[in-house]
C-alpha cells in the first residue's frame, strides 16, 4: 500500500572521478557487461583484467570487491588504503601486506592505462555533469519523491552523491547503499529516448536504502539488493508517469529491465509478473518489505 507521507532528498552532490571511470570498467568486465566503446575497452581491457585476476586470487568475490573499489575510489588517492578499505568494508578476514601491494599496484596499472588513453579526461568528464544536473533538477527531485510515496518514504535517503563516470556500456551505472553514492555513466544523449536518464537517476537513488535493516531482514541474504532493484523498476515508471516523462505499462517494463541490466537476471516473463506484482501491491495492504519479500519468492 502506497505511504500517505512524502519524504525529500534533502542533500544531493556531484562528482567526477577517473579512477572511478577505470575502476567502474574492470567492474563491468567482471559482470560480464558488454562494452559500447570499442576504443576505451581495447585500451582497458589487458589491465582491467590483470585486476580481475589478482582479486580472483585471493578468493573474495570479483563483483563485491570491485563494486566497492569503485564506489570509495572518489575519496581515496592512495590505492592500498582504497583496496583495504574496500574489503573491509565486505567482512572479509584483512588483506596480506602483500596481496593489497599486488591489487594495489593492479589499480594503479589500470588508472595509468586510462590516463594514456584519455589524458583529458578530468575535462571531459566535468563537462557531462551539467546537461544530466539540468536534467535532474527540473523533474528529478518530484520523481523520487513520487517513488517514496508509492513505496515506503524510508526509501529516499536523506543525502546522496552521484560520481559521474566516463560511459562503458552505453548508460549505465551502480548503487551503493554503503557510501550512500550511486556511479552513473555520464551519457550526452539518452540511450533509450522512451527511459530519460533522470529515470535511471532516480531508480538508483531509491536503491540507496535497500541496506536498511527493515529491508534487508525482510529477505534472504544477498537477495536484498537486487529485489530492491527489480520492485522499484515499475515503481520509478509510475512516478516518471505522474511527471510525465515516461508510461508505466508492461512493455515499458520489459524495455526498463533491459535498459537498466536487470533482464539477464530475470525470467522471459519477468515483465508480467512484476506487472502484476506492482498492481497488488498498489491495492493491497501490505508493508513495503513483506511485498518485496513476495516478489522475491515470485522470481525465484
Amino acid at each position: 500500500m502506497p505511504s500517505a507521507t512524502e519524504k525529500m532528498l534533502e542533500e544531493l552532490r556531484w562528482k567526477t572521478s577517473p579512477a572511478a571511470t577505470a575502476l567502474y570498467v574492470a567492474a563491468c568486465r567482471a559482470s560480464g557487461v558488454a562494452a559500447t566503446d570499442g576504443m576505451l575497452a581495447a585500451a582497458l581491457a589487458t589491465p582491467a583484467d590483470a585486476l580481475i585476476a589478482e582479486i580472483d586470487a585471493t578468493g573474495l568475490p570479483r563483483t563485491e570487491l570491485l563494486a566497492e573499489i569503485t564506489s570509495l575510489a572518489a575519496e581515496f588517492e592512495n590505492n592500498r588504503e582504497l583496496v583495504t578499505r574496500a574489503a573491509a568494508r565486505l567482512h572479509a578476514a584483512p588483506l596480506s601486506s602483500p596481496t593489497a601491494t599486488r591489487i594495489a599496484g593492479a589499480v594503479g596499472e589500470l588508472e595509468a592505462a586510462l590516463g594514456g588513453e584519455q589524458p583529458n579526461l578530468a575535462e571531459e568528464l566535468a563537462a557531462r555533469v551539467r546537461p544530466l544536473r539540468e536534467q535532474w533538477e527540473a523533474r528529478g527531485p518530484g520523481m523520487l519523491r513520487e517513488i517514496g510515496r508509492l513505496t515506503d518514504e524510508a526509501i529516499v535517503p536523506s543525502a546522496a552523491e552521484i560520481v559521474i563516470v566516463l560511459p562503458y556500456a552505453g548508460g549505465r551505472g551502480l548503487a551503493h547503499p554503503r557510501q550512500n553514492r550511486i556511479t552513473l555513466e555520464g551519457v550526452l544523449v539518452h540511450p533509450h529516448p522512451q527511459l530519460p536518464e533522470p529515470l535511471r537517476i532516480a531508480w538508483l537513488l531509491a536503491q540507496l536504502n535497500s541496506d536498511l535493516p527493515r529491508y534487508a531482514d525482510a529477505l534472504p541474504p544477498g537477495r536484498s539488493a537486487f529485489a530492491f532493484a527489480v520492485a522499484l523498476a515499475p515503481a520509478t515508471l509510475a512516478a516518471a508517469q505522474e511527471v510525465e516523462l515516461a508510461t508505466c505499462d508492461e512493455p515499458a517494463l520489459g524495455s526498463a529491465f533491459e535498459a537498466w541490466g536487470l533482464s539477464g537476471s530475470l525470467p522471459a516473463d519477468a515483465p508480467q509478473r512484476v506487472f502484476n506484482w506492482w498492481n497488488a501491491w498498489l491495492d493491497g495492504a501490505a508493508t513495503w518489505p513483506v511485498a518485496v519479500a513476495a516478489l522475491e519468492r515470485l522470481l525465484a
